[in-house]
């Protein structure tokens, strides 16, 4: 796995996620999961994501929110979203709703 940032937010990251079958499969749960992994390697890490909600879903992308105490005690809504692009599965999160 290969987490990197992605421009748009105070918190704003990505992981391509290899070899896992699509995205049709996923639940808010799992997303909120890959996002807490992805925060592990970055500047802002997330410590706890609670209350995962799906906001929308169609066959390639699913947005959800959630809350979330980040390792510095601040609290703050995660924007969540898992999508297929050129052919590869990602997970993003950030503090700012996608657009």
């Amino acid at each position: 796995m290969r987490a990197r940032v992605r421009a748009g937010g105070p918190v704003a990251f990505l992981l391509a996620l290899a070899g896992c079958g699509g995205i049709s499969g996923m639940d808010c749960a799992e997303i909120a999961d890959r996002a807490r992994e992805i925060s592990r390697t970055q500047p802002i890490q997330v410590a706890e994501i609670a209350n995962p909600q799906e906001t929308a879903r169609s066959p390639a992308d699913i947005r959800c929110t959630a809350q979330a105490r980040l390792a510095d005690g601040r609290t703050t809504t995660l924007y969540l979203r898992a999508y297929e692009e050129d052919g590869e599965d990602k997970v993003a999160y950030r503090e700012r709703p996608f657009p």
